[in-house]
C-alpha cells in the first residue's frame, strides 16, 4: 500500500512529460497557422493601407501593408488562448470517444461543433483585450459576429475534423488543422481586427431610418394633403391666365 502513492506520482510525472511534445507541436502549429492567416488577410486588405496611414495609424513594419503589432496580437492570442484549448479539447474528445468507428468520429465531429461558440468567443475576447478594447466592446463584437462566424465555421470545419479523426494519428493532427486553420484565419483575423463595427451598424441603421423617412413625405402628402396642393396648384394656373386674358384685352 505504501508504494501506490509513489507509483501514482510517478506515473502522472511521466504522464505529463508525454504531453510536453504534442502540446510543443499544437503550439507551433496553430501560431503559424493565425499568424500566415493573419498575414495573407493584410495582404488581400492591402488595398486599404493608404486610408490607414491618412488616418495616422502606426506601422513600424518595413511593408507598408503590413500592420506587424496586429500580427503580434493574433499570435499571442493563438499561443496563450487559442492553443491550451484546442488542445484540452482535443485531447478530452479523444479520451471520451476513441477510436475511428463512424460513430466515434460523428461524436467527436458533433462535441466540436457545440464547443465552437466557446473557441470563438474567448479568441475574440483575447484578441480584444490585447487591443485594449473594453469589455463592453468586446460583448458587441461577440453578439455581432460570432454567430455568423459560428455558422460558416460549421460549413467548412466538419470536412477537416472528419479527415483529421478518420486517418490522422493524435499527435500530429495539429499539422493539418494548421494547413486548414490557415485559410479560415484569414476570415477570423478580417472579424476580429474589423474596428467600429458597432458604429457602422449604428450608421447604416440611421441611414435606413432617414430614407424611410424621406420615403413616407410623399405617402403622408395622399388624401387631404395631396388634395390640398392639387387645388392650390389649379388656382395658380386659373389667376395665372386670367392675368393673361386681361393683359391681352389691354392690348
Amino acid at each position: 500500500m505504501r508504494l501506490w502513492p509513489a507509483a501514482s506520482a510517478k506515473l502522472t510525472e511521466k504522464g505529463w512529460r508525454t504531453l510536453i511534445k504534442p502540446y510543443i507541436f499544437t503550439t507551433l502549429a496553430i501560431g503559424t497557422s493565425v499568424t500566415a492567416g493573419d498575414l495573407m488577410c493584410q495582404y488581400l486588405e492591402r488595398h486599404k493601407t493608404t486610408a490607414q496611414k491618412d488616418k495616422g495609424s502606426d506601422n513600424a513594419s518595413g511593408l507598408e501593408w503590413w500592420n506587424s503589432q496586429r500580427t503580434l496580437i493574433m499570435c499571442t492570442s493563438a499561443v496563450l488562448v487559442s492553443t491550451p484549448y484546442s488542445f484540452t479539447l482535443a485531447r478530452t474528445v479523444e479520451r471520451l470517444f476513441p477510436g475511428k468507428q463512424g460513430i466515434q468520429i460523428a461524436k467527436k465531429m458533433l462535441t466540436n461543433t457545440l464547443m465552437g461558440p466557446v473557441g470563438i468567443s474567448l479568441a475574440f475576447t483575447s484578441i480584444g483585450l490585447l487591443k485594449g478594447q473594453s469589455f463592453e466592446e468586446i460583448k458587441l463584437k461577440i453578439v455581432h459576429h460570432m454567430p455568423q462566424t459560428f455558422l460558416l465555421g460549421n460549413c467548412y470545419w466538419p470536412f477537416v475534423s472528419f479527415i483529421n479523426f478518420r486517418y490522422i494519428p493524435l499527435n500530429y493532427r495539429p499539422f493539418l488543422g494548421t494547413f486548414a486553420g490557415m485559410f479560415w484565419n484569414i476570415y477570423v483575423s478580417t472579424i476580429a481586427n474589423k474596428d467600429n463595427d458597432v458604429e457602422d451598424d449604428k450608421k447604416e441603421e440611421n441611414t435606413k431610418i432617414g430614407k424611410h423617412e424621406q420615403l413616407s413625405v410623399p405617402l403622408q402628402m395622399s388624401g387631404t394633403g395631396a388634395m390640398t396642393v392639387a387645388i392650390q396648384h389649379a388656382w395658380n394656373m386659373l389667376d395665372k391666365s386670367g392675368k393673361d386674358e386681361n393683359k391681352y384685352r389691354k392690348e
